[in-house]
């Protein structure tokens, strides 16, 4: 009879180990082999944490200690093979178990695993040699239909990869994922069909858990370069930049000259802004290979001209592909060239009625009557069943600003799909982010009060922050007005750079040196070599508003203050780029955010010293552009120059959702515009007042 203590302890074990917590595992394992020393299942999971641990000696001692008692049991030989690939010692294990009297199948799997390139599937069933060369030659209907029938008489793995293959390759998302799925019930460590069913949840839209079987099958095949990059693909969809990133070196450190390994390595380095390493690794690429004009124009930074004859190239390379043609509107949108960029997108959705992001562009930037043909047109492609889902989203998007101002009531309805579709998708943690703010705002703050010392860092950035559509590309506008100061934007480089700062801080053994060293790094990243008083407008940097202040001492932080009802009126009205700001989805989710600032605001406000970082409102701005544009660049340490009144004049290249307000004259409309839509926004008001946020 099992001890049923001893069993919740495995299970909570087994709990840790999957969620990455290889320590705390080894210590729950330890204590359930303590009481049943001869307990296989505990010492198997131990095995498996200490290879997590890296800890190969100790690892292939718990798993040859159950081999002793179970010399041919298929899982314990394949987790053994695993762990001594990631140890390097993977060809002493494939000539142990050619020894070892085991199934030939389970001695090719081993082998496979033992490489690190991963056990594939392998079992055919019930079919043969001359059934498999008929398969082989088949139409894919034929195949598809032959394979159905073998798979019926006897399931087998390999028959199930290639059913999956088959169903994927005719855009059957659900059908492929089954098959993979039964075949992975088969062959459990096969990596191809864990890739395959990745692939599958991926195309089908269920990317969290397409995520999870990709990041499986790089642990099954961490030498695999194709497993890598998929994985790596899905961690950069979900905004997992670091996983992305570790990836995407496997993948290259595999094949350092396959295509797409170098391409989603470029990829990463875009997202993390390492402009000049996405560069080099796109120039590494064959020209004309998929995709790399279009890394190369998104590397080529500030320097428009360039990226504008990048796209160009990419729009030469495919000329049917609307990809490079979107992202080059989106291009001339930021730099001000609307009627360029308006028949650009009108000449995709002439082609392709239903893509969506070419849509949400044109009705973002282009004030577009409800008897537009185009907007017809749009509607029409939203209700077409061809439509994708995705497409179908981005169009409701679309339509929900063309109908702003016509007929409130169906932009709100547009607005209400779209965003469902959009949560759908990229759901929201509101726990992980309030945890988050904890940790900066408790435990991590008061290690950095400990360490003693200051940087020597003499770079003076100018930090803009706040909630999104509260201002703050305004503010950023105001001040890239004046000569001394150049735009960043949202440079998106402070937690990468702090990353180290913040793991010795936890360890508890920062000093003096590692503030200058993060102080270092953010200036790398950021370019302050090429401009010192250049503005940062990342938006969550007011979360480390302490930490910037430690590693930087002469930077200077602006934080931006709106209506929240008017800021979660904004947020709930326009599309941000995909798994970003997931909160923005949900009226619960915004007000959650509302809520994450003010804390993090009053916070900063009462254990800082007054003049720590300058804060300005929205609504004072409007109505005293002079009096708080004076005051805020009095506090940034720079003189007062009436250039900034004529920001709109100025604006140079703007890469957020506010490059067409900022090219105008201050304007009063939007303050208080929350009120003409009240009813629609009631759950947001309700939100907001249960948190405490709601203004007096």
């Amino acid at each position: 009879m099992t001890d049923q203590p001893s069993s919740d302890a495995l299970t909570s074990a087994l709990r840790l180990l999957e969620a990455g917590r290889a320590p705390e595992a080894v210590a729950a394992l330890e204590g359930v082999l303590a009481a049943a020393p001869d307990r296989a299942e505990a010492r198997l999971a131990l095995g498996r944490a200490k290879s997590a641990m890296g800890d190969f000696d100790a690892a292939r001692a718990a798993f040859d200690a159950v081999l002793t008692k179970l010399p041919k049991q298929p899982e314990l030989w394949l987790e053994l093979a695993l762990s001594e690939a990631r140890a390097g010692r993977g060809a002493d294990l494939a000539r142990r178990a050619r020894k070892a009297d085991l199934p030939p199948l389970l001695v090719e799997m081993v082998n496979g695993a033992a490489s690190g390139q991963g056990a594939r599937a392998l079992g055919l069933g019930a079919a043969d040699k001359k059934e498999m060369a008929a398969l082989a030659k088949a139409r894919p209907a034929e195949a598809e239909a032959m394979l159905v029938r073998l798979s019926k008489a006897k399931p087998a793995a390999r028959l199930l990869l290639l059913l999956g293959r088959a169903r994927l390759g005719r855009g059957a998302f659900r059908p492929a994922a089954e098959a993979f799925g039964a075949g992975l019930k088969l062959e459990p460590y096969a990596a191809d069909l864990r890739l395959g069913l990745a692939r599958a949840l991926a195309r089908g839209g269920q990317g969290l858990q397409a995520l999870g079987q990709a990041r499986k099958a790089c642990e099954h095949a961490p030498t695999w370069a194709e497993a890598q990059v998929v994985f790596a693909r899905l961690a950069l969809a979900h905004g997992l930049i670091d996983r992305a990133a570790d990836a995407a070196d496997a993948a290259l450190a595999a094949a350092p000259r396959a295509d797409a390994a170098l391409a989603v390595a470029a990829d990463v380095a875009l997202a993390r802004g390492e402009r000049d390493r996405a560069a080099k690794l796109s120039e590494k690429r064959k020209p004309g290979a998929p995709g790399r004009a279009m890394a190369l124009a998104r590397a080529a930074g500030d320097d428009s001209e360039a990226a504008l004859r990048h796209f160009a190239t990419a729009i030469g390379d495919a000329p049917d592909d609307p990809g490079p043609r979107v992202a080059r509107a989106q291009l001339l949108q930021s730099l001000g060239r609307l009627p360029e960029a308006e028949a650009e997108l009108t000449e995709v959705l002439a082609r392709r009625p239903s893509h969506g992001l070419a849509a949400r562009a044109l009705a973002y930037a282009t004030r577009l009557a409800p008897d537009d043909p185009r907007v017809a047109a749009m509607d029409a492609a939203r209700l077409a069943k061809d439509t994708s889902e995705d497409d179908r989203r981005l169009l409701d998007y679309a339509l929900a600003r063309v109908q702003e101002r016509a007929d409130p009531a169906a932009s709100f309805a547009h607005l209400a799909r779209a965003n469902a579709a959009t949560a759908a998708r990229f759901p929201h943690d509101a726990a992980s982010d309030a945890a988050e703010l904890d940790d900066l705002l408790g435990p991590l703050r008061t290690a950095l009060d400990a360490v003693d010392g200051t940087s020597d860092s003499d770079a003076a950035p100018i930090f803009v922050t706040g909630l999104p559509r509260s201002g703050t590309t305004l503010v950023e506008t105001i001040l890239a007005a004046h000569p001394a100061v150049r735009a960043g934007g949202e440079l998106g480089v402070l937690q990468r750079a702090v990353a180290g700062l913040e793991a010795r801080l936890r360890a508890g053994d920062a000093s003096a040196d590692d503030l200058s060293a993060a102080a270092e790094a953010y200036g790398h990243a950021a370019g302050l070599d090429r401009a010192p008083r250049l503005t940062d407008k990342s938006i969550h940097s007011f979360t480390r508003i302490g930490l910037i202040r430690r590693i930087l001492p002469k930077a200077r932080i602006v934080v931006v203050h709106r209506d929240p009802r008017d800021t979660g009126l904004s947020i709930w009205r326009n599309h941000f780029p995909d798994g970003s700001h997931r909160y923005a989805a949900t009226w619960e989710g915004i007000a959650d955010h509302v809520g994450l600032f003010d804390r993090a605001v009053r916070t900063w406000r009462e254990v800082l010293p007054d003049g720590a970082f300058h804060e300005i409102h929205y609504e004072a701005l409007l109505d005293d552009p002079e009096g708080q544009a004076r005051a805020m660049l009095a506090a940034c340490d720079l003189d007062w120059t009436e250039d900034v009144l004529a920001f709109h004049e100025k604006a140079g290249r703007v890469d957020t959702l506010s490059f067409a307000q900022v090219r105008q004259p201050l304007y009063t409309s939007s303050r208080g515009g929350w009120r003409d839509h009240a009813d629609h926004i009631a759950p947001l008001l309700e939100a907001l007042a249960a948190r405490g946020v709601l203004p007096d």
